[in-house]
């Protein structure tokens, strides 16, 4: 009896034979796109708060969307001209390249870390804020667009909490070294070793890049084809779009398509109200926990070890949630249900900080918001998008992930801008509950989407075909 039982409860987690390079190889580009990020991230916030100064990052986030039109268009025009594991290798190379060239910025004794000024005319402090913004917008998007394109809605229910685990395991190695680095090293060591993790994770790129190679080499075709309905669909209009006449108008909207079908698709709209509701409440907490970090840490190396231990702590609830929560979550309760674990455990912990408004509830809710949004939101929406069209996969999903959470982080910010001059726990109060409305309105999202996509896969639908 105990053994049925055990077996059973270990085959929650168990992968088909066919299917293990695939999975093994797709969470080790996720771990090592993953393992870059948790570098680059707690570098952005730290190196801008001693360069730059700390109470410029609301301004900085609204900035860099202007940066990021444009790498969006752009992206969308690579989506008509490259294949989806092409498009991979170009945000990869392009990262670990840009991650080059602000190595050398960053060691330099005048622009560098080296100078100790802070002020917004340090434009490498600026430069390294907007290229990581990139990096954070597209990463995920990049990842979950590939791998949305090429796994159907019940291998990913499978699979996806295993993508996830791994993208945790390489967060908590490598922030782990970056905490256990910056924390023991004078402050004159600051100019030589943080550089060197910035050149670190331009090398994990590289063997993200190399993962995907060997994907592409060594994994069937025919476990590649993803969502079968939106295949033939897809192939299908491949053969119409090569029979077209030249059309100047629909040339000019091309880079456009993706933000036009997601204001036309109610679907795809709904997904872009669950980006811009979390962003904006994570962009609240995320400004007053920075706030407090860098009134008590006086040097960017303790800055940065506060931001890797955060990073560490989050990833390794995460990787627990997502073991242990997520992978049963999404075999036995499937994805309608599990839409609603998120905002109902939001809920929960903006009470929780509402009741205690303390600094250590605040970095606690901060984390678990973190974690539960990697490791069980991000995989359920990402499933989502399998019943949708290239366009929507790709374009749709550049508007909604990218620009969308920038512009949900430039609404957030812009509140914390204009509450900058309330008192310290009325400022708190108010963005606590504006957090606690959104998520109310989050509840009424899922509940169309998970209804949607129950209809979609039962009929063999394709949202975005028309």
């Amino acid at each position: 009896m105990l053994s049925k039982l055990a077996k059973k409860i270990f085959s929650l987690w168990k992968v088909d034979k066919k299917f293990r390079l695939k999975v093994l190889l797709l969470s080790l580009t996720f771990l090592f796109m993953s393992a870059c990020q948790a570098i680059w991230r707690p570098l952005k916030n730290a190196i801008f708060a001693k360069m730059v100064g700390a109470e410029f990052v609301p301004d900085a986030k609204i900035y860099s969307l202007l940066f990021l039109i444009p790498l969006i268009l752009i992206y969308s025009k690579l989506v008509d001209w490259l294949r989806r594991h092409q498009l991979m290798y170009v945000f990869l190379l392009f990262h670990a390249i840009g991650g080059l060239i602000l190595y050398f910025f960053l060691i330099h004794p005048v622009y560098g870390l080296a100078n100790t000024n802070i002020g917004t005319n340090r434009a490498v402090g600026w430069g390294i804020y907007f290229f990581q913004e990139s990096f954070a917008a597209f990463m995920s998007m990049s990842f979950w667009s590939f791998a949305d394109s090429i796994n159907n809605p019940s291998d990913a229910k499978k699979h996806y909490g295993l993508l996830v685990a791994g993208s945790k395991i390489g967060s908590m190695i490598t922030a782990g070294i970056l905490y256990l680095a910056t924390s023991t090293m004078a402050i004159s060591q600051d100019q030589v070793i943080l550089p060197k993790f910035l050149l670190t994770g331009s090398i994990l790129l590289l063997c993200a890049a190399i993962a995907i190679f060997l994907l592409m080499k060594y994994v069937p075709g025919f476990l590649m084809h993803g969502y079968e309905a939106v295949y033939q669909v897809e192939k299908a209009r491949e053969k119409e779009e090569a029979n077209e006449k030249f059309n100047f108008k629909k040339m000019l909207l091309k880079p456009f398509e993706g933000l036009i079908v997601m204001l036309k698709s109610p679907y795809v709209l709904g997904i872009f109200g669950l980006v811009f509701f979390y962003e904006v409440t994570i962009v609240i907490f995320d400004y007053v926990v920075l706030l407090s970090a860098d009134a008590s840490h006086a040097t960017t190396g303790s800055l940065t070890a506060f931001f890797a231990s955060y990073y560490f702590i989050m990833n390794l609830v995460g990787l627990f949630i997502t073991l242990f929560g997520t992978t049963p979550i999404l075999r036995i309760f499937g994805i309608n249900k599990a839409l609603f674990i998120f905002p109902a455990c939001s809920i929960f912990l903006i009470i929780m900080t509402i009741i205690y408004p303390t600094t250590d509830m605040l970095f606690i809710a901060l984390v678990f918001l973190r974690s539960l949004n990697y490791a069980l939101n991000h995989p359920t929406r990402e499933i989502l998008y399998i019943p949708t069209t290239k366009a929507i996969k790709f374009k749709a999903k550049a508007w909604t992930d990218a620009f969308g959470g920038r512009i949900s982080k430039g609404v957030g910010s812009f509140l914390n801008i204009s509450m900058k001059k309330m008192a310290p726990l009325s400022f708190l109060y108010t963005n606590l509950f504006i957090s606690l409305g959104l998520m109310g309105g989050w509840l009424v999202i899922v509940l169309f989407l998970g209804r949607t996509l129950k209809r979609v896969i039962a009929n063999k639908e394709v949202i975005g075909e028309e």
